[in-house]
């Protein structure tokens, strides 16, 4: 609970920055209590202490070092793909990890991964009995790093958005790669479990955007359902999700038809129980719309109306297993940097930090499917091409990027 304070104290400092907030007007940051009443004012004092990131950086380095490249906010167009730095990888970690969930994991002989069915995330072929996808390659890397290389002791679940937090929680699943975003609230106190979750870095970053038919996609974008064209604005979104949250804000309630499921909510649009979808650019792409039936005159907002960094969900209750993880999504992105590939895992660096059963973790989750690119280009290119915050950073362009679920009122107070 602490380091998720102190993470979130620097958070609301760039949240800060991005929103407008300044020192002087600090009591337009609201109250929350997601730490509890006695910490209601946390981020509001914090500022009013010291201010927002810009006012921090320029009153402490700015003569010295003038800020610049990675220490900018990102405005989402250029890219935030980057790896950690390993460290000193020969420190030996424990040889067991007695009642953990990596032992557990071993014990089994699987790791269970919880998935939502999404074309370039997740999809099963029914005649082959294979499943493919982003999702599904991070699990195999997973599966990899634990199992000596071996990549298909994975076990999946599908899940709505409504149960997922629910079913990592009880213990079903290992880890939850599925369409997830980092927010606030679900890092420190996830409503439908009342327990907070850890996160990975993001590995797909994307934002709310509006599509339909015509004139409804545009009147969707454009936030209209007043006008007399845009009276009969109907919009399917899915429910459980931070799409359905963002979508209540932005229209009534008569305009929104929740369904239960991303793939749902776009086959409302095609059976015509809608004229509008909510949703990621993969929810709205037209390769997936096609994949599930014929919509003429169809047209995509450019709009964005939210972030939504997806990460990798872990249970806070096991700190090494989501280090572990971490370290698996890392090592993708580092083996991008490095021009490492699947056909050169070998020259991923070996480690005992977890202990010697996991001396080859790097390199065997590289092998499982390549480096970051591998996986973007073999899944999702056809469908989201890569582009703004999901391309390499070269170590040149901002990297900062505040999370999203702190919304401070910009009003005068």
């Amino acid at each position: 609970m602490f380091t998720d304070f102190v993470n979130w104290i620097l958070q609301a400092i760039l949240n800060a920055e991005e929103q407008g907030v300044t020192q002087s007007s600090y009591l337009t940051v609201p109250p929350g209590n997601l730490f509890g009443d006695s910490y209601a004012l946390a981020f509001q004092n914090a500022i009013h202490s010291i201010g927002n990131y810009e006012e921090v950086y320029e009153r402490n380095i700015g003569k010295i070092v003038p800020r610049s490249g990675l220490n900018e906010l990102n405005q989402g167009s250029t890219g935030r793909i980057i790896g950690g730095e390993f460290g000193s990888l020969d420190k030996r970690g424990p040889l067991f990890h007695t009642g953990s969930t990596l032992d557990d994991i071993k014990a089994k002989g699987f790791v269970s991964c919880g998935v939502n069915v999404r074309a370039g995330f997740a999809e099963f072929d029914h005649t082959t009995s294979t499943w493919s996808g982003m999702d599904v390659d991070l699990c195999r890397a997973l599966s990899a790093a634990i199992f000596d290389g071996v990549s298909n002791n994975v076990v999946y679940h599908s899940l709505t958005a409504t149960e997922r937090f629910m079913v990592l929680a009880s213990g079903l699943i290992d880890v939850l790669p599925r369409l997830t975003t980092h927010t606030y609230e679900r890092d420190v106190l996830e409503p439908t479990t009342m327990m907070g979750f850890s996160f990975s870095k993001p590995y797909f970053y994307d934002g709310l955007s509006f599509a339909g038919v015509q004139p409804y996609g545009e009147c969707a974008d454009k936030l209209d359902f007043t006008s007399d064209e845009c009276l009969g604005l109907k919009i399917c979104v899915n429910d459980g999700s931070t799409t359905i949250v963002r979508t209540r804000e932005l229209f009534p309630e008569a305009n929104i038809v929740p369904m239960p499921t991303g793939n749902s909510a776009i086959d409302g649009l095609v059976s015509g129980e809608c004229n509008a979808l909510a949703g990621g650019s993969h929810d709205l792409a037209r390769n997936s719309i096609l994949q599930a039936g014929n919509v003429l005159n169809y047209e995509i907002g450019e709009t964005r109306y939210s972030k939504e960094p997806l990460a990798i969900v872990t249970r806070m209750d096991d700190p090494t297993w989501s280090d572990f993880v971490y370290w698996v999504v890392e090592a993708l992105f580092i083996a991008e940097e490095r021009g490492i590939t699947k056909a050169t895992s070998e020259n991923m660096p070996t480690t005992n930090l977890f202990g010697p059963l996991f001396r080859d973790m790097l390199q065997n989750a590289v092998s499982a499917g390549g480096a970051y690119n591998e996986l973007y280009n073999r899944n999702l290119e056809d469908i989201v091409p890569r582009a703004g915050l999901n391309l390499l950073n070269t170590g040149s362009q901002p990297q900062l990027y505040p999370l999203p679920g702190l919304a401070f009122d910009q009003k005068d107070n």
